[in-house]
C-alpha cells in the first residue's frame, strides 16, 4: 500500500494551530497538505532554495485561496531563517539524495522543532533502474535513520510509502 502525501501527513496527528515546515518542498504537495492539517490558525512555512519552483507553489496556493502558507527562500544546508524551537512538525520529503550535507541541514532542523516535535522523512530507496536518482545519490533507509538519531530524534514510526521509497517519523528530544 502506498499513503498519499495526505494520508502521510495525517499521521502526524497534527491540530489547528499547529506549526509546520516542508523543507525543500518543490511543487508543494506536502506543504499543502500540511496547511489543511493545521488549519486557518496553523502556520505553515515552504522551504526551497529554487526560487521558480517558490515562485509556481505561491500561484498555486493563490488559485486554492490557501492563506496560512509562508514561503521561505533558503538553501537548507546553510540555514533556515524560522524561529527556533517554534515548529510542531517538519516534513523533508524526496530532499537527502540531493544534498551534500545532510549533517548540516538535520542540525537547523533539530533546532526548528519544540521538545517532542515530529520529523516525517519520506525517501527514494533505490535508483529503481533510473525512475530515482543515481545510485551514487541514494541515502538508504538505515543510514537516513542514523543520521536523524545522531542528531536528537527518536523513531517512532515506519510507515508504508509504496515501492519506490521509505518513510518514517522521529521525535526531536
Amino acid at each position: 500500500m502506498f499513503l498519499t502525501p495526505e494520508h502521510l501527513v495525517k499521521e502526524l496527528y497534527l491540530k489547528a494551530g499547529d506549526r509546520a515546515a516542508d523543507i525543500g518542498c518543490g511543487t508543494g504537495v506536502y506543504t499543502i497538505a500540511l496547511a489543511q492539517e493545521v488549519g486557518d490558525v496553523g502556520q505553515v512555512y515552504a522551504v526551497d532554495v529554487h526560487r521558480d519552483i517558490l515562485h509556481t507553489l505561491a500561484g498555486t496556493l493563490e488559485k486554492r485561496s490557501i492563506m496560512n502558507v509562508e514561503i521561505v527562500w533558503a538553501d537548507i544546508e546553510k540555514g533556515i531563517p524560522i524561529d527556533a524551537y517554534s515548529l510542531d512538525a517538519v516534513v523533508i520529503s524526496n530532499v537527502l539524495f540531493q544534498l551534500e550535507d545532510i549533517d548540516a541541514m538535520l542540525s537547523y532542523v533539530a533546532k526548528l522543532l519544540k521538545p517532542e516535535g515530529q520529523l516525517l522523512v519520506v525517501e527514494w530507496s533505490a535508483s529503481h533502474s533510473g525512475i530515482g536518482p543515481h545510485t551514487d545519490h541514494v541515502v538508504e533507509e538505515s543510514r537516513a535513520e542514523s543520521l536523524v538519531q545522531k542528531h536528537g530524534f527518536r523513531i517512532i514510526k515506519h510507515l508504508p510509502a509504496g515501492n519506490y521509497h521509505y518513510a518514517f517519523i522521529a521525535l526531536s528530544m
